[in-house]
């Protein structure tokens, strides 16, 4: 399942309109192609310090992710297995989110739906494979 492509037409004008930023920001249809899961190293990397931000991601070793935000009609980029992103967003509070993985053959499927408050923040990491997933917060 795919973000509904008027996402790509909203993201784009609030783009242009300088309501919202594009750092780390894409359209689910529009974001780049996952490259293949690594099975190697379980070891999940901290966010890096130099990037602040009150949402962060973390794709777990095997399977790449990304997260739609309901409200703001845009999903982060596709965060690659064992890599982290980090997002400074504001002026939403409450929003429901949902967490979709990708395949390495490059299909997506929901892992879960969560509630983002951007004043408290928020960090997300997915675990398991893509047959047996899941997520934490951490």
């Amino acid at each position: 399942m795919t973000v509904a492509p008027r996402s790509v037409r909203t993201t784009g004008l609030l783009i242009a309109a300088g309501l919202i930023t594009a750092v780390g920001l894409a359209t689910a249809a529009t974001a780049a192609p996952a490259t293949g899961a690594s099975k190697g190293s379980a070891a999940l990397p901290a966010p890096a310090p130099t990037v602040n931000g009150n949402f962060t991601l973390c794709s777990g070793p095997n399977y790449a992710s990304f997260v739609v935000f309901e409200k703001r009609n845009s999903a982060t980029r596709i965060v690659a297995p064992n890599t982290c992103l980090s997002l400074t967003l504001t002026g939403q509070s409450s929003e429901k989110i949902t967490l979709w993985g990708v395949r390495p053959d490059g299909k997506e499927f929901k892992i879960a739906t969560d509630t983002f408050d951007d004043a408290v923040g928020e960090r997300i990491k997915t675990l398991g494979t893509p047959d047996e997933n899941d997520w934490t917060t951490f």
